[in-house]
């Protein structure tokens, strides 16, 4: 990881005090600071030094803060985190701050500590990501050598193989080559395993720092709204992290034991509502199946929203219930997967396929963009999604 003294951080404010305060307390911990009272500098002043940390107020004059963001585009990839610090911004503000790639948000006055606190998390969850990638590029880089490897040994035995006919005792010679050369690629292929093996911890393990800091951040949130939202979050990030998990935990790295991975998650989902079986009762039958994780992601958090829309709203004021979830193999290779409860139920007028909440548009955009299959409501007695499914295939790299 990068030494403090090679981190730059940027900081925009309109008041002076403010930034003399930041550079303060921060050059404490050896980082680089620079500053622009507007986000017009800053865009320029991005380009130039390339800053790991934003720290980013949003009232400014000449270009805000969202202007800033919006005209900064920021992605996973980018090498900044930010984090936002005002006095003036509104849930709507907060809410586009987040969906422009924030990472935390933090309200004037500030505690100087809670600012260090989270300029530390920002940057080594940066720094994570970033060696993460590195990690990814050199495996990338090994199996193309072992591609290449591979490619040269195949053309190096046929070539053999032709001349074998001449000499006896050179086809003893080129078979022997040969088994030290596939031995060479069994302790290859051992270490690639080991190496994905330890990708997946790592995947998993950035995922609950991830979780972590969204916990962090919601103990400074009195709105039970954006407590949700908060807590949604969460639940989807424990339900890839899980996933990553099972493949950790798994022989097979590219597949993933849905009969162990579901009840894994509904027991997270009990216990992050603070729910019990026997209050509102399950139902679960699942067939022994394993699915790629290309298919065992989307799967995953569609069971994730739909197991949270019934905990959250189908039983109100204690009420009791029931709540099932069934996973088949259909006889023509498709999954049917099917969520119910017997509470409350949704309104008559109610349309799967045109909603207007976060968690059922993402639902409904998985089911049908990423694992293009169909989804189905039934609203009699309660609430019951169907959905249909086959497992995508991608071609293997090679």
């Amino acid at each position: 990881m990068q030494e403090s003294e090679d981190i730059r951080i940027l900081v925009l404010d309109d008041e002076q005090i403010v930034i003399e305060a930041i550079k303060k307390h921060l050059r404490d911990s050896g980082y680089k600071i620079y500053s622009a009272k507007n986000g017009k500098e800053g865009i320029r002043l991005y380009s130039e030094i390339k800053p790991m940390l934003i720290i980013l107020d949003l009232k400014m004059p000449v270009m805000d803060g969202i202007e800033f963001l919006e005209k900064l585009h920021l992605s996973p990839g980018d090498p900044a985190s930010v984090i936002v610090l005002t006095g003036h911004g509104s849930d709507e503000d907060m809410q586009r701050c987040f969906e422009l790639g924030i990472g935390a948000f933090l309200h004037k006055p500030f505690n100087v500590y809670e600012l260090k606190g989270l300029v530390k998390h920002s940057i080594t969850l940066k720094q994570v990501g970033e060696n993460l990638r590195r990690e990814l590029l050199k495996r990338t880089k090994m199996e193309e050598e072992l591609s290449k490897y591979r490619y040269h040994l195949e053309e190096l035995v046929q070539k053999r193989t032709s001349e074998l006919e001449l000499s006896n005792e050179q086809l003893q010679i080129e078979i022997a080559e040969r088994k030290k050369a596939e031995l060479k690629i069994s302790l290859s292929l051992r270490e690639k395993e080991v190496l994905l093996k330890e990708i997946h911890h790592r995947v998993k393990n950035n995922l609950q720092i991830v979780s972590s800091l969204l916990d962090l951040q919601s103990k400074y949130i009195n709105n039970s709204e954006l407590l949700d939202m908060f807590k949604d979050s969460q639940n989807r990030l424990k339900t890839m992290a899980l996933i990553h998990e099972k493949l950790y935990q798994s022989e097979d790295l590219s597949i993933i034991n849905f009969s162990r991975y579901i009840p894994s998650l509904l027991n997270h989902l009990y216990q992050s509502y603070n729910l019990s079986t026997s209050a509102i009762s399950l139902d679960t039958d699942i067939e022994d199946i394993s699915i790629g994780v290309d298919t065992a992601v989307p799967c995953g958090l569609i069971i994730n929203e739909l197991v949270s829309n019934s905990l959250k709203y189908a039983f109100k004021n204690g009420r009791d219930g029931l709540l099932s979830v069934y996973l088949k193999r259909d006889y023509d290779d498709y999954f049917s997967l099917t969520i119910s409860d017997n509470g409350e139920g949704l309104p008559d007028e109610f349309d799967i396929k045109n909603v207007k909440s976060l968690g059922l548009r993402l639902v409904n955009a998985l089911v049908v963009d990423q694992l293009e299959g169909s989804i189905d409501y039934e609203g009699n007695g309660g609430a019951k999604y169907l959905i249909k499914f086959k497992e995508l295939k991608y071609d293997k790299r090679r």
